[in-house]
């Protein structure tokens, strides 16, 4: 079993009920932290979550709705109150994550340079870390962004993070157990970064996840039946469509 804790279903639009990304996937080896907007690290401990005891973090892009909460959570990790961490953190990110963390941490100096944290540029395409065999894939929205395959004993996980609409999307989604994806805008305010129901709707026609849950919502998209509007478009009545909603848990 999996779960899934949706920390931030929102974009960098301030919302009154959506947070900037952020998921974390919980297994029986240990737990993981998909993209680190602002907001992601209270609601980790709102939650019920020990920010001292993930093993992982992946960012998918370095845009601050992605990125904003490394440094709080960085400079929480530095400064525990009584505790500490004491096993390693390990911050996983695409081409050029090395030189933006250092970036990052030049204002701050060693307020954000705790001990057992370890930064990395995913350099192979597929990785073995706390239990989960992960995969990157490259997403259409930045130079550098990427996606996630996660797989442990018996389930599979996809975080697409950001990105527009590509064929080869099907292919990653093939019979995943959760399909975490955006579904930012609607058809009419298309474009080439981000996807639409039209969009999502394409990639389920084939690719027959299980869930498929829809995150980095613009408020252009509240009130809008979006269940309901994909299932109509592509066709699909077996994959379970979900909304993100933040603070939400997902099983499977």
């Amino acid at each position: 079993m999996v779960k899934l804790t949706v920390l931030g279903s929102g974009t960098c639009v301030p919302h009154s009920k959506r947070g900037s990304s952020g998921y974390l996937l919980s297994t029986e080896s240990g737990s993981a932290l998909f993209d680190c907007g602002n907001g992601t690290v209270w609601k980790l401990e709102k939650t019920g979550v020990d920010y001292l005891v993930i093993d992982n973090v992946f960012i998918t892009h370095f845009h601050p709705d992605h990125t904003s909460d490394l440094i709080p959570l960085l400079f929480a990790t530095k400064h525990p109150y009584g505790r500490k961490r004491e096993k390693t953190l390990r911050i996983w990110g695409p081409d050029g994550f090395l030189e933006f963390v250092e970036k990052l941490r030049e204002p701050y100096g060693n307020w954000v340079r705790p001990e057992f944290v370890e930064i990395h540029e995913i350099e192979q395409k597929k990785l073995r870390t706390g239990g989960l065999e992960v995969k990157t894939f490259k997403t259409v929205h930045t130079e550098n962004s990427i996606g996630y395959v996660i797989r442990t004993e018996s389930k599979k996980v996809v975080y697409t993070g950001d990105t527009g609409y590509f064929p080869g999307l099907q292919k990653v989604a093939l019979d995943a157990d959760i399909f975490v994806t955006e579904c930012a805008l609607p058809d009419s305010e298309k474009i080439a970064v981000h996807m639409t129901p039209s969009d999502t709707a394409e990639i389920i026609r084939e690719s027959n996840p299980k869930k498929m849950v829809l995150s980095h919502l613009y408020p252009s998209m509240d009130g809008r039946d979006l269940s309901e509007e994909i299932k109509s478009l592509s066709g699909n009545r077996e994959t379970e469509i979900i909304v993100a909603e933040d603070l939400m848990e997902i099983v499977a």
